[in-house]
């Protein structure tokens, strides 16, 4: 899926994931101060003191930051500030729905690599649009498997 522009959009939302769980966010923060604390008062330096605490923020701040996340009749994308993931939706065999999300896995069955090779769709107000987009491009999949 080279440019999704050129596909028909059938659904497009944002996603704050900090915004729906604010006391997560908050002892994300909180640990990330304690960590950072404990770096300068080992090292005593504030060069890597700095350091430290921009390597860390740098790690959660996808959660922090909106992702982007668009169906389209060819695959499924998901944006973020730096970044942006996209599949087809041949590669997708199953999915399972979970409380917030849906998970689309690119295996038949079960296996250890569906944690790896899986795609997560998160979708708090229009869970049910997704499944049914889900299914319907899922279905037509094994359709064109033999």
């Amino acid at each position: 899926m080279s440019d999704i522009k050129n596909n028909k959009v059938l659904l497009s939302w944002k996603v704050h994931m900090a915004k729906h769980n604010i006391s997560r966010a908050i002892s994300a923060l909180i640990l990330i101060l304690i960590c950072v604390y404990f770096v300068n008062l080992t090292l005593e330096d504030g060069f890597l003191t700095l350091v430290s605490f921009f390597v860390l923020l740098m790690m959660v701040l996808p959660y922090y930051l909106p992702n982007t996340f668009i169906l389209s009749d060819e695959g499924v994308e998901k944006k973020m500030l730096f970044s942006k993931q996209t599949r087809k939706w041949s590669e997708f065999h199953r999915y399972e729905v979970g409380k917030n999300a849906v998970n689309l896995y690119t295996m038949n069955k079960k296996s250890r690599l569906d944690n790896y090779r899986s795609f997560l769709i998160i979708c708090h107000q229009n869970k049910d649009k997704v499944i049914k987009i889900v299914e319907e491009k899922l279905k037509i999949n094994e359709k064109r498997e033999p």
